[in-house]
């Protein structure tokens, strides 16, 4: 039984998926997440505490208002 090495898979033009770039790739991709899941915390948390002119100003109703406040921070 033969063992073939990565260098001679390689050179033999296998493609091998890159460990680093993909593990790279995965970590930015849930730092992006958590990036994305915090900013819609805090843009909920300041929608909940407008008052009812700031609200009337960009055009949305407490209810509204409130409803979207209420989301879970993964729900868009």
């Amino acid at each position: 039984m033969t063992t073939t090495t990565y260098g001679q898979m390689q050179a033999s033009g296998v493609r091998l998926p890159n460990i680093r770039q993909k593990a790279y790739s995965d970590a930015t991709s849930i730092l992006d997440m958590a990036k994305c899941f915090y900013q819609r915390t805090v843009q909920r948390r300041r929608l909940a505490a407008m008052d009812d002119r700031m609200l009337q100003d960009i055009g949305i109703s407490r209810v509204d208002a409130l409803r979207e406040a209420a989301k879970p921070f993964w729900r868009p």
